[in-house]
Formats: structure tokens, C-alpha cells, sequence
């Protein structure tokens, strides 16, 4: 299963959403951001810089999400880290790519116009082009059928 479908998966459980809850951008920040071993390890400047959201909504949305047991958190000196508690975990150590980022990754063209995008600040084209991508990758499986 890829990240995708997990992430589907448990948030159509209502206890699981409610877990979640209003710290949902730091939520979805920490899936994309913490590695296989399920550990992030960052501060709140690094959090504040990257999310552009002020460090007491961050500290709130992390206790948030450790007082509804989603994450642990193991403070450090000057840094802490964030660690996926179960069923969250299964979102981080799953296989993380599906078929679009595999193609993100191995397709010359694919890299090629993403890298046009961000070098002219069209990124907001983005959605169109997945969009238009699936399109091809679906419309290639039926003519391969």
C-alpha cells in the first residue's frame, strides 16, 4: 500500500480524525517530512520557517497530537523529535511511492517539464499537469490491455 492509501484509510476512521483533530498541517507535515525509521528530529524555528506558522500554534498543535497519542515526542537540548505512534506509524514506514512519484523520479520528460515549472514560477500549473498525467498513465493501461 502506498502512503496515499493508508492516509484514506485512517482518516475515514471518525477516532482517528478527531485524533488528529485542528493540528492536522502539522499532522500531514510530519508524514511527508519524517523518514522510514519514523523519526523527524527538528526545532520550532525549522517548524516556524517551513510552515510559516507561529511556534505557540505549533506547540499547541504538537500537544495536541501527543495528548491524543498520534505521536511522541523525545525532547533534546535544543531540538526535539517526532516519532509516529500506531496506527500513524503504518503512514511512514509503508512503501511511499506510488506510481507518480516512481514516474517523478525515473521519467526524463516528467523531471524535465517539473524542472521548467520551478525554474519560471509555474508551479501552480502543477495540479493540471497530475491531473493530465494520470490522464496518460490511464489511457497507456487500457491500451496495454
Amino acid at each position: 500500500m502506498t502512503r496515499w492509501n493508508l492516509l484514506s484509510d485512517i482518516t475515514m476512521v471518525k477516532e482517528n480524525r478527531e485524533a488528529i483533530g485542528k493540528a492536522w498541517p502539522l499532522f500531514l507535515f510530519l508524514i511527508f517530512h519524517t523518514n522510514r525509521s519514523n523519526k523527524l528530529i527538528t526545532t520550532y524555528a525549522e517548524l516556524k520557517e517551513k510552515m510559516n506558522e507561529s511556534p505557540n500554534t505549533l506547540k499547541h498543535w504538537r500537544e495536541h497530537l501527543v495528548r491524543n497519542k498520534v505521536v511522541q515526542v523525545v525532547k533534546g537540548r535544543s531540538s526535539m523529535s517526532f516519532i509516529f505512534l500506531q496506527p500513524y506509524e503504518s503512514l511512514v514506514t509503508c512503501e511511499q511511492d506510488d506510481w507518480a512519484a516512481v514516474r517523478i523520479k525515473t521519467d526524463p520528460k516528467v523531471k524535465r517539464v517539473l524542472d521548467k515549472l520551478s525554474s519560471h514560477d509555474n508551479i501552480s500549473l502543477l495540479p493540471l499537469i497530475v491531473e493530465l498525467s494520470a490522464k496518460v498513465h490511464k489511457l497507456e493501461k487500457s491500451v496495454a490491455t
